[in-house]
């Protein structure tokens, strides 16, 4: 008898890779180019004087929370 496990798991695994890939191309086609700006000014901005974003992510997390 022949075992075929491993030779089934290889296009199973390049299937999922091809639809991870599909998927990372769609979702950066589809984003929102407009924040490209913001986004761009905010890390120059950061970069610039990262003493004001010496936060914690948790400080960041309250900070988004809504009262």
């Amino acid at each position: 008898m022949i075992n075929l496990s491993w030779e089934l798991l290889y296009p199973v695994g390049a299937a999922l890779l091809g639809l991870a890939i599909a998927f990372g191309l769609i979702r950066y086609y589809r984003r929102d180019r407009s924040n490209d700006a913001i986004t761009e000014a905010a890390t120059r901005e950061e970069y610039k004087h990262p003493e004001r974003y010496d936060r914690t992510e948790d400080e960041f997390r309250d900070q988004a929370r809504p009262s």
